[in-house]
């Protein structure tokens, strides 16, 4: 193209031109065409933004061309120099923008990467769904506690080793309490639910926080002694294990296990003293290879416990411990890259708490011979679901 020195008024003005292929997008305005303009290193953006600028300088004289027009005007040379400018100025913002953001070494995982990892892959489902903020699991373990030691001395409840679960069942599982007492397991249990073992909500649950607290307390006493003492048939279900138990004043629960002055659960708080937390991934059930991922969460006394929570349930509500991102667990393990969910509670060595016997009924002091300590764990996170299904 040639610049013509004299009259142009033939034809459409360049300036006209290059407006309406703007509106036809066979050109891009300068403000608009710099949005997205490289990679995010610095160095590499900017060279993507000066690319992309000569590419949209070329694209506007091709334009101009296609409509016959061969030669400019020195004034309609000046409307390739303003656009031309403007691209130079979008340039130097994304130089500066780059300069300002802190740059990622090498591997390293963008921070709440788990969040767009799940947003990309509901995306590519190609199906509505919804990410509620102020998802909430919890789930119930039961460690059942032996006592040892004389029942006209001291004796000793202690905490066997072991790992103790939690998301390991769902709302009509069948299950057992103190190891005898059948029964099902209820919403006081755990919120995790499954309407039958074959149909799922195909949710993805994203966990960014944790807490815990005490769920109740079992104790079951020898079933001779239970039938001799006195009013035996009004408390047998208390004292063979079979109903919660709340007793700070000592009738059937040995007064050490609560504090005198605050009516903490000292049992619990050993618990806490004494063990850690996991997740756990399990592949064996999945189809996959056969392995299973422990994560290491933390020491349970650095969980926060909760005595009360309010109707958010977030991190804003009440202390919490934030967990690594990307920990993620689903209601249908079978289908999950993941694994089937589960946390764990890990004793390694046992844990001995003493008491002293009390007289429950036989005129002389009496050893339980359990004790079964409830804790409840709480997730807190974001829930991605079908949109479709929360509506049936």
């Amino acid at each position: 193209m040639t610049i013509n020195h004299g009259d142009n008024s033939r034809g459409q003005d360049v300036a006209d031109i290059l407006a309406a292929t703007d509106a036809n997008n066979e050109t891009a305005a300068p403000e608009d065409e710099l949005d997205a303009a490289g990679p995010a290193d610095d160095d590499d953006e900017t060279a993507g933004a000066t690319l992309t600028a000569d590419e949209a300088d070329t694209a506007d004289v091709k334009a101009v061309k296609r409509r016959g027009r061969h030669t400019v005007s020195v004034d309609e040379l000046r409307t390739f120099q303003l656009r031309s400018r403007a691209r130079g100025v979008a340039i130097g913002k994304t130089r500066a923008q780059a300069k300002s953001k802190p740059r990622l070494p090498p591997n390293m995982v963008p921070p709440n990467d788990g969040m767009r990892k799940l947003a990309a892959k509901w995306s590519a489902r190609g199906q509505p769904y919804v990410a509620r903020q102020e998802g909430h699991y919890y789930s119930t373990c039961e460690i059942i506690c032996t006592v040892v030691g004389s029942p006209k001395g001291n004796c000793c409840v202690r905490i066997p080793k072991g790992e103790y679960k939690f998301f390991d069942r769902t709302v009509d599982d069948d299950t057992t309490y103190m190891g005898a007492h059948p029964g099902k397991v209820t919403t006081n249990w755990t919120n995790l639910q499954r309407p039958s073992k074959n149909s799922y909500n195909e949710q993805d649950f994203l966990i960014r926080s944790i807490t815990m607290q005490e769920a109740g307390l079992r104790i079951r006493y020898e079933a001779n002694e239970i039938s001799q003492a006195q009013s035996a048939e009004a408390h047998a279900d208390v004292l063979s294990g079979k109903v919660w138990l709340w007793d700070d004043m000592g009738a059937f629960l040995p007064t050490q296990i609560f504090h005198d002055y605050n009516g903490e659960n000292l049992l619990y708080r050993a618990l806490r003293r004494s063990a850690v937390l996991y997740f756990n991934w399990d592949k064996r059930r999945t189809g996959g290879n056969g392995t299973t991922r422990m994560v290491l969460i933390d020491h349970l006394r650095n969980v926060p416990d909760a005595k009360v929570k309010t109707l958010a349930r977030t991190s804003g509500g009440a202390p919490v411990l934030p967990v690594p991102d990307g920990y993620i667990f689903t209601d249908n393990p079978e289908k999950s890259d993941e694994g089937a969910f589960t946390a764990i509670i890990k004793v390694e060595d046992d844990i001995a708490f003493p008491i002293k016997p009390i007289d429950i009924g036989l005129g002389s002091p009496s050893k339980p011979v359990a004790i079964g300590l409830y804790v409840q764990l709480s997730l807190n996170g974001i829930s991605f679901e079908n949109e479709n299904r929360l509506r049936t």
